[in-house]
This record gives structure tokens, sequence and C-alpha cells, in this order.
């Protein structure tokens, strides 16, 4: 049962998010905060900030998703290149 939780992560409190890293109390909130605000935007400037996956390594996966999930919101949420700007 411990892995599928650490899978998963453990919602200890709403507030302080879910805790992807156990080793280090990482939270999912935590690391969107850095995503967000720009100071990080890889799982590498995660963890240099976090050390979120850089002990046991059971929570990368979810660093990950995280990670790519917060780029995906980025791109979509680009406004249009106005067409002035755009190529003939």
């Amino acid at each position: 049962m411990l892995p599928h939780l650490l899978r998963t992560g453990i919602n200890i409190n709403r507030s302080n998010g879910v805790i992807v890293c156990l080793c280090h109390g990482v939270s999912d909130r935590q690391i969107n905060k850095l995503l967000v605000s720009g100071e990080a935007s890889t799982v590498a400037a995660v963890q240099a900030q976090t050390r979120c996956g850089t002990d046991c390594g059971t929570c990368i996966a979810q660093l990950r998703e995280i990670v790519d999930a917060a780029e995906l919101r980025r791109w979509k949420y680009q406004p249009p290149v106005p067409r002035v700007l755009r190529p003939a």
C-alpha cells in the first residue's frame, strides 16, 4: 500500500496541497507555485529549489507530470500573435 501512496500523493491538508515528495515534504502546491511564478520551468529547476526527487526518486514521475501539465497550460494560454507580426 505504501508505494501506491507514494505514487499518488497523500492529501494531508487541502490548504497545503498533496505531498509529492515524502523525503523532503514537497507538495504539489509548492511545485506549482514555482512553475507559475517562473522561478522554475523544468524538473531540474524544481529539484534544485525543493530537492524533490533527489533522494529516493519515487516522486520523479509525478514531478514530471506536474511540470509537463504546467508547460501545457502555459502554451495553451499564450496570447495569439498579432496578425501584423505573422509571416504572409
